[in-house]
């Protein structure tokens, strides 16, 4: 029996789907994330919750078009935790991917510094 291939970290949408995309994930950043934390190839996003419906459905659009990814979505007392996590041995990639979930001027690789998976 033979291992299974580890899947490539790309993307499925198309050219026309990106920029829509990632314009969504931008704003919901820009509107409703409080604080990030990057760690390896882990990416912990903390949201108000106001933006708890929104969020969902990025999550859910971001799991078809990047399988590579773990997405965890998790309401807590007074945040919504997303987690995003890639392959461990994908880490310089997946925090690269992860940037688009920070906020502007967010360094991919701080420790401290968000999926979608295209730029």
């Amino acid at each position: 029996m033979q291992a299974a291939e580890p899947m490539p970290i790309a993307c499925t949408l198309t050219l026309d789907e990106m920029g829509p995309r990632l314009a969504r994930i931008r704003q919901l950043t820009r509107d409703h994330l409080r604080s990030h934390r990057l760690d390896g190839s882990t990416l912990d996003l903390f949201y108000d919750p106001m933006a708890a419906a929104e969020l969902t459905q990025i999550v859910e659009l971001e799991r078809q078009c990047c399988a590579f990814l773990h997405f965890s979505l998790v309401a807590q007392d007074s945040q919504i935790r997303l987690q995003i996590s890639a392959p461990s041995d994908q880490a310089a990639k997946a925090r690269w991917l992860f940037s688009q979930f920070m906020p502007d001027g967010a360094e991919a690789s701080s420790p401290s510094a968000g999926c979608a998976c295209c730029r």
